[in-house]
């Protein structure tokens, strides 16, 4: 599980972490990273910072403690940065699909402003903010965290609320993740086949997550990420999955009954012929690199594909 702490200055996310550390090493591992706040750092590194940081969960299915996020961008951009935002539309999505793989969780951090104020002047030497303007509007841009994400949220005010009421919701709002792919393992999300995993050996315990670039700024990664927030796709509605190892072997396709997904997409021939290999009816859309290279000009589609019906 990943659980991303979020919230303006003062309002007990490093106190909560530490106390979810305690209780939550008891029944797994538990890795605890603080985020921020990055300054001078562009946007490619930055998100391969967050990428990292999840690393454990990906690989292990360890439990990782966020405390801040790529969330946290666009609400301090708009006090640092003039507005600039650090991590964009399709880098979000990536990362919140690798989140997701691991049933990630948003708890959100904020008590009364008067609370947060009183924390913020007792330590001002120690923040990033300079006055308590700037942590108002940072409070006020929080307002709005579950409107930023599609990742579930959990609001959380360490005044009124317990830890051991916490913990229940984080584990009823986490989605596991039984198979190999990436994304939301949810019931009548839409499956996305795609053809190979990564040259490199893979961990069985592993999740693989397809079309993660967040180096790239033109690429089929983000191609397809700009398509799915085009077509108003959230990634919580959408699971990954290679249909073969990079050496060519077959993935199982028992996952597929355990998913029920609502639509079936294949990226191209390989993962089609996969899905007809394993009697599975899935509308076949052009590989993302092929039809960028052969058609820059023209947008590519999925929900809204004209490519022809299911077999």
């Amino acid at each position: 599980m990943i659980v991303i702490l979020e919230g303006p200055d003062g309002g007990g996310k490093t106190t909560l972490a530490e106390q979810l550390r305690h209780m939550l090493q008891e029944r797994t591992m538990v890795h605890s990273i603080k985020h921020g706040p990055y300054k001078g750092v562009d946007s490619e590194q930055l998100c391969k910072i967050y990428f990292r940081s999840m690393s454990q969960a990906l690989t292990y299915d360890d439990t990782v403690i966020l405390d801040r996020s790529w969330l946290s961008e666009p609400i301090y951009g708009e006090v640092y940065r003039n507005g600039a935002n650090r991590v964009d539309t399709p880098r979000r999505r990536m990362l919140e699909r690798v989140a997701l793989s691991r049933g990630a969780v948003v708890v959100h951090c904020q008590p009364d402003i008067e609370v947060c104020v009183k924390t913020f002047k007792s330590r001002v030497d120690d923040e990033y903010l300079d006055n308590t303007e700037q942590l108002e509007a940072v409070y006020h841009g929080y307002e709005t965290l579950s409107q930023r994400t599609c990742l579930p949220v959990i609001p959380y005010d360490y005044e009124r609320d317990t830890l051991e009421g916490l913990l229940p919701k984080l584990m009823d709002r986490s989605t596991q993740n039984p198979a190999a792919g990436g994304g939301c393992f949810k019931k009548d999300n839409i499956l996305m086949l795609c053809d190979r995993g990564p040259r490199t050996n893979v961990r069985a315990s592993a999740a693989v997550v397809p079309f993660i670039n967040l180096l790239d700024n033109d690429g089929p990664s983000r191609m397809l990420a700009e398509t799915l927030e085009r077509e108003g796709i959230p990634e919580s509605s959408v699971y990954w999955a290679n249909t073969q190892t990079y050496q060519g072997t077959p993935v199982d396709v028992q996952f597929i009954k355990q998913l029920q997904p609502s639509k079936i997409f294949a990226l191209g021939n390989n993962a089609y012929t996969w899905a007809l290999n394993n009697n599975v009816q899935a509308y076949k859309l052009p590989p993302p690199l092929h039809h960028m290279q052969n058609y820059p000009n023209q947008p590519y589609h999925i929900m809204e594909s004209d490519y022809g019906n299911a077999d």
